[in-house]
């Protein structure tokens, strides 16, 4: 089972003790919890959108209203083929994108719900003509990690980032290799598939437990309820 695999079945499996616990919270909890991240998403979906609109046609990039990744698809722009140095054109783009996205994403309305930042690197299943599928995904993983980082390393260098600190300690860079391939018709997309993305990752893990913790108070007020009417029943026999 592959790591993408395992990581889908873990995030079917959170979805579906969500809306258990949801079903079982308390009822004006649950929903201002629930409406509340959901204005968030659309917010910061709204605010990116409206900074970018214009600019994603010209460097082939484009947001995704559900996930929040914007996605940079012109694999000419990013690196030259087979190596990890970025290319002239894409660190104009870093220059003029990245200092704008930390100014929105930092915003505190937007930041206390945001644990991470991922620069996430994709590669296509190429290597070369006489490497197994094993060696080719081994070496696109390394070469995914390695244009990542420098990535990374070149937006963290940028000297006009509004609050660095926390950027710094938020945004962190992975690589995928061809993990999460590019299709059309179940067919690969070999472009496509050399991207580099932007994803914001929220905290749902953090508003999961604010829930389950609603619930158990919960619980446990009706364990006190039943054990104070308990109590005052035996009282009032005893007093009989």
């Amino acid at each position: 089972m592959s790591y993408s695999d395992i990581m889908s079945g873990l995030m079917l499996l959170f979805l579906f003790l969500l809306i258990a616990i949801i079903s079982e919270a308390p009822e004006n909890h649950s929903y201002e919890i629930a409406d509340n991240y959901e204005f968030m998403k659309d917010d910061l979906y709204k605010e990116l959108y409206r900074e970018f609109k214009y600019d994603l046609p010209k460097w082939n990039a484009h947001i995704d209203k559900k996930t929040l990744i914007i996605s940079f698809n012109e694999p000419e722009i990013l690196f030259e083929r087979g190596k990890d140095n970025l290319k002239p054109l894409f660190q104009n783009i870093l220059d003029n994108f990245y200092p704008r996205y930390i100014k929105i994403l930092s915003q505190k309305r937007f930041r206390i719900n945001i644990s991470e930042i991922r620069i996430e690197g994709h590669t296509s299943s190429e290597w070369n003509f006489n490497s197994t599928d094993h060696e080719a995904y081994i070496n696109n993983m390394a070469l995914s990690q390695r244009r990542t980082a420098g990535v990374l390393s070149y937006v963290l260098h940028l000297d006009n980032i509004p609050n660095y600190s926390w950027a710094r300690n938020t945004v962190i860079s992975v690589g995928y290799s061809s993990s999460k391939l590019k299709l059309i018709s179940r067919n690969e997309d070999k472009d496509a598939s050399r991207r580099v993305e932007f994803r914001v990752v929220t905290n749902a893990e953090d508003k999961l437990y604010e829930l389950i913790e609603a619930l158990s108070n919960k619980n446990n007020q009706y364990v006190k309820n039943d054990i104070d009417d308990e109590y005052l029943v035996k009282t009032i026999a005893l007093r009989r």
